[in-house]
């Protein structure tokens, strides 16, 4: 066994993360990436290697030497499994089978987006030593997606009622991945992480006030204004109309 990790989704955030553990860690890996000349100065001197879903000739080179995989998928992409599929058949082909896969808390329970739950399933029909991970959301996303809600209009935005969600921090998520990728014992498991504390948007919102020094409001939006909000901010259709399903939230 060579012991060597191929991280894919190695430019996002949660890929990012993943790199900056494995490095603390002085693992053997190399980072999947579209682009090798834009991505060099994003992956803190990180191994690159050119990798593409959508593109199988990427595959084989990429591969080279590895024995485990960390999957992760594009985000805002309705066609995953299509998209993933062929990649995990040709990793069964080369008996890579050691795969940590990236999926997400609560949406198995959302029937418009099947895909984690599909991919999952696969990797444990066809014999995979697969882990997965199950996120709740984010802390990050307060900065990736509610900034100028946030920095400009001095509120925090999603259709979560009095629900309260343990967000996770991305370093915490990149830790446990590059842990369960360089360790034995976590064959056939699922791993939910979340954050120590589960916390309303109206606690988020105090939160936030306490740290930028403003008065941040919570206005508890509700599904269709949601939703209506981000289609006019030309946010695809899919995605609107998530937070007022998923069960992420005890509302």
């Amino acid at each position: 066994m060579t012991n060597k990790i191929l991280v894919t989704g190695a430019t996002g955030t949660i890929g990012k993360a993943v790199i900056k553990s494995l490095k603390a860690k002085q693992a053997s890996f190399v980072a999947g990436v579209r682009e090798k000349e834009t991505a060099k100065d994003k992956l803190y001197g990180a191994d690159l290697v050119k990798f593409d879903f959508s593109d199988a000739s990427t595959f084989e080179e990429a591969t080279t030497d590895i024995d485990r995989v960390f999957l992760l998928g594009p985000p805002l992409v309705l066609n995953l499994v299509e998209l993933l599929t062929p990649f995990i058949d040709f990793l069964k082909r080369k008996k890579i089978m050691k795969v940590v896969y990236l999926s997400a808390l609560g949406l198995e329970h959302v029937k418009e987006l099947p895909f984690h739950s599909i991919l999952e399933k696969k990797l444990s029909d066809e014999g995979f030593d697969f882990t997965i991970l199950k996120l709740s959301f984010f802390a990050q996303n307060f900065k990736t997606y509610d900034w100028e809600n946030i920095t400009q209009r001095n509120i925090t935005y999603a259709p979560a009622g009095k629900g309260k969600v343990g967000f996770v921090d991305v370093s915490d998520v990149g830790e446990v991945a590059a842990t369960v990728l360089t360790s034995e014992g976590h064959a056939r498991k699922t791993y939910v992480l979340k954050g120590p504390e589960l916390l309303s948007y109206f606690d988020a919102a105090n939160i936030l006030s306490d740290v930028t020094g403003k008065k941040i409001i919570y206005p508890n939006p509700g599904g269709e204004e949601y939703t209506g909000a981000l289609k006019a901010a030309g946010v695809p259709d899919f995605v609107a109309p998530l937070y007022d399903q998923c069960v992420f939230f005890d509302r």
